[in-house]
Order: structure tokens, then C-alpha cells, then sequence
């Protein structure tokens, strides 16, 4: 069961399909070349001019010697923000432009589909990867990828009209960049009732305090104040968490532990409880949270197995938040 009983949502984006956000191709760059142009060397990238070059400011519109190529992926930050910095794994929300440059025409941009992308890096083409890695939320980024770093090991991409040896050309706003752990100041150890502890690893556990009854109320403790976007009521959210009945103490589940890893899926999905006590709190936070059973599984739970009016404690990691009208990629290619 995800985020330990308590949804029904999606599972991560994976890693396995595409590096151009869709295969859909549409309209035309600013300098579109006549049809049978032969694609020429691109000797530098600041050959490529790109209006509204700053973050945030809407739909780029790009021009350049279209159609030509490059041997060499190039990676040119046009606007750098100040946020977190993207590793080689970050989970990421992104809005972007795709041009093929070897014929002039934009085949997808998120800008005009009104859907930002999920996407995790590394499962992107290799040369999307590699641009995106170091630089930081906030930032617009223009890249212009080798046909080697692209689609050639696919075969090309015939549905948005990418051939073997086409050089594709991106402008990306990196809108946020998820956390792989709780970011920002320690506020608390725990609450009256239960108090947590960290090993050295950073793997959270709970202990019940003596002579504790558990409380009929919901219970909401920041532990650790994160420093990212706040939880809105539609957000997906990606969530490192685990869940144990206060009454026994044993661990229901844990997905720091457990191999499975943090799970991403919709808080519309998740427990009132959850709903509640995480909606509204900044990414990069770790609450603890005690969910009465009205607020749970007041009829128990199967799998995993939760008796009847049981009392949860659960402490969670928000690593990562994004609006409904983002759209999940499964990636290996895009």
C-alpha cells in the first residue's frame, strides 16, 4: 500500500521512456529553413538568440542559422535563479521549448499545452541530463543536444518528427527542484507524546513516551522547517515517510527502510489526516503526525494490516510539490 496506508495515488515517474517532453510535434521555430536545406556546423551556441531569455517570462521564442547541427552537446544558462542546485537524480519540475534544428520546427512546448513536466533527471536523453545537472531552481537554460546525446540510439523519434542525427534545441525554465532530504532549520524532537531521533544515516524513528495515552485529536509537529514550496490542497507530492501504531510500536511501514523509496502521488489521495496536517507546509519539511482513527482507518486496514481504531504515528519527509496541471513523464528517452 503507498505512503503506509494512506493512499491510493501514483507511483514516481520512472525512467523508463522519452528526452523530449512529448511527441507531438506543432508549430515552427522563428527561422524555419526551406525544406531540403542541408543542416550546417553550429560554430557556438550564442549563435542562438532567445527573446524573454529571463526565468518565468513566458514562452521563448528562438532563432538561429536553422537548419544545422552540432557534434558537441552545449549548455548556456540564460537566466540563473537562486534555489537548490539539480543532482544527477532530483526530481524536477520544468516548463520547456523543443525545436529540431535540423529542420527549424518546435515539436512540443509545455508553454502552449499549459502543462508543466515531472520528470526525474537522469531519466531524460543524455544530453537534456547533463544540462540540467548543476544548475538551480529559478533558472532558464537554453541547450543545444547532439544528435548522440539525443534520439540517435532510439532510432529517432518519428512521431515528433526527429530523425537519426538531428540536433534538438531546448529552452528550459527549471521551476522546482525537489529535495532528497528535509532541508531548513530543527524546530522540535517530538511532542508530549512522541519523541524522534535520527541516526546517523538521517533515518527518523519514534518512540512512544512513557505513561502516554494517545491523544483523540489530530496531532501536527514540525520537526524540521523546510525552506521549499508550500503544499497546496491539489499538489502531487513526493514523500519519505513511515507509519507505526502508537499503541504497540511496531512499524506498519517504512518507506526509509523499506527499499521502495519515497512514494509520489496526489494529497487528494491520502488520509484526511495526512490531508490535513501536510497541506499548507513547506517542502523540504519533516512532520511528525499522530492521526486519530476517525481520521485514518477507523475500520482497519488489510494490506498493510491496521486493527480497527488505531491510533498512527507517522513521520514524514516532503521532498517535493507540484500543481495537478503538471504532467508525470515516463522517460528514458525524453
Amino acid at each position: 500500500m503507498v505512503m503506509a496506508g494512506c493512499s491510493g495515488g501514483a507511483t514516481p515517474p520512472d525512467s523508463s521512456v522519452s528526452a523530449t517532453p512529448s511527441d507531438t510535434p506543432t508549430d515552427t521555430a522563428s527561422a524555419t529553413p526551406a525544406p531540403d536545406a542541408t543542416p550546417t556546423p553550429l560554430a557556438s551556441i550564442d549563435a542562438i538568440n532567445v527573446t524573454s531569455s529571463t526565468y518565468n517570462s513566458g514562452e521563448p521564442s528562438v532563432s538561429g542559422p536553422f537548419p544545422f547541427n552540432v557534434g558537441q552537446t552545449q549548455c548556456k544558462t540564460l537566466d540563473k535563479g537562486t534555489g537548490s542546485t539539480v543532482a544527477d537524480d532530483s526530481l524536477l519540475e520544468l516548463n520547456y521549448y523543443g525545436i529540431n534544428a535540423s529542420t527549424g520546427v518546435m515539436f512540443q512546448s509545455s508553454w502552449e499545452t499549459g502543462q508543466t513536466m515531472i520528470g526525474q533527471n537522469g531519466g531524460f536523453v543524455t544530453g537534456f541530463n547533463n544540462c540540467l545537472t548543476g544548475q538551480t531552481q529559478g533558472s532558464r537554460v537554453l541547450m543545444v543536444i547532439s544528435s548522440a546525446d539525443g534520439y540517435d540510439a532510439q532510432g529517432g523519434s518519428s512521431s515528433a518528427g526527429i530523425n537519426v542525427g538531428d540536433t534538438l534545441v531546448f529552452v528550459v525554465d527549471i521551476i522546482t527542484v525537489g529535495f532528497t532530504a528535509p532541508t531548513g532549520d530543527t524546530v522540535a524532537t517530538g511532542n508530549q507524546w512522541v519523541s524522534v531521533s535520527t541516526d546517523s544515516s538521517g533515518t527518523p524513528t519514534a518512540t512512544v513516551n512513557p505513561g502516554q495515552s494517545a491523544p483523540s485529536t489530530l496531532q501536527t509537529t514540525v520537526l524540521i522547517q523546510g525552506t521549499g514550496n508550500p503544499v497546496q490542497a491539489d499538489d502531487f507530492t513526493l514523500l519519505n515517510f513511515f507509519t507505526m501504531d502508537f499503541s504497540s510500536g511496531q512499524y506498519i511501514e517504512n518507506s526509509f527502510t523499506d527499499g521502495n523509496g519515497p512514494q509520489y502521488g496526489a494529497l487528494a489521495n491520502l488520509i484526511p489526516g495526512w490531508r490535513t496536517a501536510i497541506q499548507g507546509q513547506p517542502s523540504g519539511s519533516r512532520l511528525l503526525i499522530i492521526v486519530p482513527p476517525s481520521l485514518a482507518y477507523p475500520q482497519g486496514n488489510a494490506t498493510p494490516s491496521i486493527a480497527p481504531n488505531s491510533t498512527l504515528v507517522c513521520v514524514v519527509d516532503i521532498l517535493f510539490t507540484s500543481p495537478t496541471n503538471a504532467e508525470a513523464q515516463s522517460q528514458s528517452g525524453q
